[in-house]
């Protein structure tokens, strides 16, 4: 069933930023530090670029790798066919991966993108609905709502709650679905939101090659 596997798909996504980043910690919310440079900076990932502040530093995503699939496996079993197939891809799946190194360095900005042939038919809302079931289970409150940005439509999650704050996208492009989330704190997100917003807008996705 698709919408498991977007579950599935959202699970390593916090997992990820769950590795390098204490999210779901209560810990003081630090006061907003701006970028330095307000400059954008082209950052190239797998299958796409992105344009973010030059603050920003891209992260191997293979150091994480082992820890990760433990994690999954531990959570989901080792049986589950489709958490099997997304595991076995999840380097590939990963576009892009790093932190804000303009942020305190105690709890740095944290940027994960990721990317999905599996569920690039799957109905948004579909999708959005899945991860509004699964969100709900974890007895906390999610804002969503849709947006355009230099032409992409997207649906976006924006959650705030005492030390903790992130701001996930869902959109199609080139064949893909294609998920993205900022973790960071609410008097950061509150300040930068715009800009995370015009980041997932630049997004240059590669033409996918013709067969």
């Amino acid at each position: 069933m698709k919408s498991k596997t977007f579950l599935v798909l959202m699970l390593i996504m916090l997992l990820l930023t769950a590795c390098s980043f204490p999210f779901l910690k209560k810990v003081p919310t630090p006061m907003p530090t701006p970028t330095p440079d307000l400059s954008m900076q082209l950052y190239q990932g797998n299958g796409m670029s992105i344009y973010l502040p030059p603050s920003y530093i891209a992260e191997d995503i293979k150091t994480q790798l082992p820890n990760i699939i433990e994690t999954i496996t531990n959570l989901i079993g080792s049986g589950n066919s489709t958490a099997k197939d997304l595991l076995d891809d999840l380097e590939n799946n990963v576009a892009w991966y790093g932190y804000d190194g303009g942020t305190p360095a105690v709890y740095p900005t944290r940027l994960v993108v990721i990317k999905n042939k599996t569920l690039a038919n799957t109905p948004v809302s579909l999708l959005t609905f899945a991860l509004e079931r699964f969100i709900s289970g974890e007895n906390i409150t999610v804002n969503s709502d849709t947006l355009t940005v230099n032409g992409r439509e997207m649906t976006r999650f924006t959650y705030s709650k005492e030390g903790n704050a992130w701001v996930a996208y869902i959109f199609k492009a080139e064949g893909q679905l294609w998920l993205s989330v900022f973790i960071t704190t609410p008097a950061n997100l509150a300040v930068s939101l715009e800009d995370y917003n015009s980041s997932i807008g630049s997004m240059i996705i590669d033409p996918v090659p013709a067969e």
